[in-house]
């Protein structure tokens, strides 16, 4: 096969993994994230999928023992209760809410407007309609 086709090729399958070429083209076509992202609430509340989050990190888990054997599981904690913009309505230091904060604040960090479309998708939940 000569060259430009093989790229022609290699093109359509491009196309052909990022599903159909008339969504793609349409942007009002796609859904908001923040759509997903209620649907995803939805789902939780009704049971349908799980409300808890695991990772394998043996590294992560050790830097959490450190932290409980030093006792700077309260330093840690407030730190990144600072860097997070936003109530994340966790009172005590524990691994567990270490963790959710370290999260909320790497997606904070890392990433466009994530934290402010799961802001409005809980908000659409929280409102009620007569």
């Amino acid at each position: 096969m000569s060259e430009d086709v093989d790229k022609k090729l290699e093109e359509l399958r491009n196309e052909e993994s990022t599903g159909n070429r008339l969504d793609r083209d349409d942007p009002e076509s796609q859904p908001e994230f923040a759509d997903v992202l209620e649907e995803a609430l939805e789902s939780i509340d009704q049971g349908e999928s799980s409300n808890t989050i695991t990772a394998y990190d043996p590294k992560l888990a050790a830097v959490l023992q450190a932290l409980e054997e030093d006792d700077r599981m309260e330093d840690v904690f407030e730190q990144l209760q600072e860097a997070y913009d936003g109530n994340s309505g966790l009172q005590n230091p524990s691994r567990s809410a270490l963790i959710r904060l370290a999260v909320r604040v790497g997606l904070q960090e890392g990433s466009d407007n994530l934290l402010a479309d799961l802001e409005e998708a809980v908000n659409r939940r929280q409102t009620t309609t007569i």
